[in-house]
C-alpha cells in the first residue's frame, strides 16, 4: 500500500518577495525563464540526427511594481550600504583641488593637474570617484530576489533568483488606469527550485516548525 503524502499549496497572496534585505510590498508580479541552446548533430550518410548538443544557458525575467508616491526600489537600494552598496560611482568633475595633493614646498597647477616644485605630488585616486545615488534601475548592483510563501497552516517554502541585474524598465499611465505600474526586465545568474522551509523566523519572537 502506498504511503500517504500530504501536499501544501500557496497562492499569490501567500508569497512575499525580498530584494536584497528588503521586503517589497509594491511587487505585483515576478516571472523568470531559463533558456539553453540546443542543436542537432548529424553525420554524413544519414538523415537522422545522432545526438543533441547542449550550449549556453541564459536566465531572464520580469517584475511589475505598483508605483505609489515614489520609486520604492531605487529608494531602498540606495539606502543599502556597507557589505553590498547599492550606489553608483561617477567620475568627479572637480580636478582643481580634489585629485592631487601638493607636496611640501610645492603647489598644484589647477589647469593641467601637474605639480610645480622639485617633487611630484601624490595622486589621490579616491577623489576620482564620487558616490552618487542610482537614478536608473540599470545602475543598481546585482542583488538576489527571494520568494517565500507561508499559508494559514504554517507551511512555508521558498525559492531564489540569484545575482539579478536590471536590463530595462518601462512605465506609463492613462485616464483608464486605476494604478500606475512599472515593468522591469532582468537577467540572472541562477535560480534555485522551490524547497520546504523547516522553520519560520518570526523576527525576534521565536521560531516555530513549518510542519
Amino acid at each position: 500500500m502506498a504511503d500517504k503524502i500530504t501536499y501544501n499549496s500557496f497562492s499569490g497572496i501567500d508569497i512575499h518577495a525580498v530584494f536584497g534585505s528588503y521586503e517589497f510590498g509594491e511587487l505585483q508580479m515576478v516571472s523568470y525563464k531559463v533558456d539553453r541552446e540546443r542543436a542537432p548533430v548529424y553525420v554524413m550518410g544519414s538523415a537522422e540526427l545522432r545526438t543533441i548538443a547542449r550550449g549556453k544557458r541564459i536566465i531572464s525575467g520580469a517584475c511589475i511594481f505598483v508605483v505609489f508616491q515614489k520609486d520604492g526600489l531605487l529608494e531602498a537600494m540606495n539606502k543599502k550600504e556597507g557589505d553590498h552598496p547599492y550606489i553608483s560611482y561617477q567620475e568627479s568633475a572637480n580636478y582643481e583641488n580634489s585629485n592631487f595633493i601638493a607636496p611640501r614646498g610645492g603647489s598644484v597647477n589647477s589647469f593641467t593637474g601637474g605639480v610645480q616644485g622639485t617633487n611630484y605630488g601624490e595622486f589621490n585616486k579616491d577623489k576620482l570617484n564620487v558616490k552618487q545615488p542610482a537614478r536608473y534601475s540599470d545602475q543598481l548592483l546585482p542583488f538576489d530576489i527571494v520568494l517565500y510563501g507561508t499559508n494559514e497552516y504554517g507551511q512555508a517554502s521558498k525559492m531564489s533568483i540569484l545575482q539579478v541585474e536590471i536590463m530595462s524598465e518601462a512605465g506609463g499611465m492613462s485616464i483608464d488606469d486605476l494604478v500606475i505600474e512599472k515593468q522591469m526586465s532582468f537577467m540572472a545568474r541562477a535560480v534555485t527550485p522551490w524547497e520546504v522551509v523547516e522553520s519560520i523566523n518570526l523576527g525576534g519572537k521565536g521560531n516555530f516548525p513549518a510542519s
